[in-house]
């Protein structure tokens, strides 16, 4: 390591429960996953009860999960708002920012697609606000690029849903499945997007 390079700190007891907590889920599912399961896997003893120093109950830690989603994908939108890039780099940046926090967030993907069917708050909020309010910044990002001429006129929300939509997937896919359905990288992956994306939408020569 480089002297003066800055070590990342040891997660907290709250943090170290609730990531342990998420990957439970994940692997075993909501239900069949119990208190002294994730306080176990957390390093500390069964039948402590210290999990209920930082945490309710098991369900406070699944909307945990649920809201720190809902964060790095505002996260995600607020970038896409504030980039400077060129057309071409803006929409490649824009696939690889998804695969980014999408990939980051894989043990919470499976989690999403399988446990919360009986968590109506929670389903609603993550469909809103991770997907629903994705799909139409990005709608939006479209309508400004083809207001500045970047791009010709088409259906901007219909766009946004095949961007998202694939993106969306792809990883999806990859969480429940715990592989890719096929060998295609990430890079290859925004960069196939790119091309598509501009070849099909960029002005043609007058």
């Amino acid at each position: 390591m480089e002297l003066g390079s800055a070590m990342k700190p040891p997660p907290t007891g709250r943090e170290r429960i609730l990531r342990e907590a998420i990957r439970l889920f994940a692997e075993r599912g909501y239900d069949r996953t119990s208190v002294p399961d994730i306080q176990e896997a957390a390093g500390l003893s069964r039948g402590s009860g210290a999990l209920y120093k930082h945490f309710s109950s098991k369900e406070d830690l699944l909307a945990t999960a649920i809201d720190q989603f809902v964060d790095t994908a505002r996260e995600g939108r607020a970038e896409l708002g504030e980039t400077t890039l060129s057309i071409d780099e803006n929409s490649r940046r824009l696939v690889e920012s998804m695969l980014e926090k999408l990939g980051a967030n894989r043990d919470v993907l499976r989690i999403l697609w399988r446990d919360l069917e009986h968590f109506p708050a929670l389903k609603a909020s993550a469909r809103g606000e991770i997907m629903q309010s994705t799909y139409l910044a990005v709608a939006d990002w479209l309508r400004e690029r083809q207001r500045q001429g970047e791009l010709r006129p088409h259906d901007s929300e219909a766009i946004a849903a095949v961007i998202v939509g694939s993106v969306a997937m792809f990883r999806v896919f990859e969480a429940i499945w715990g592989e890719r359905a096929i060998e295609i990288s990430d890079e290859r992956f925004a960069s196939a997007w790119g091309d598509l994306l501009l070849g099909g939408l960029r002005p043609k020569p007058v």
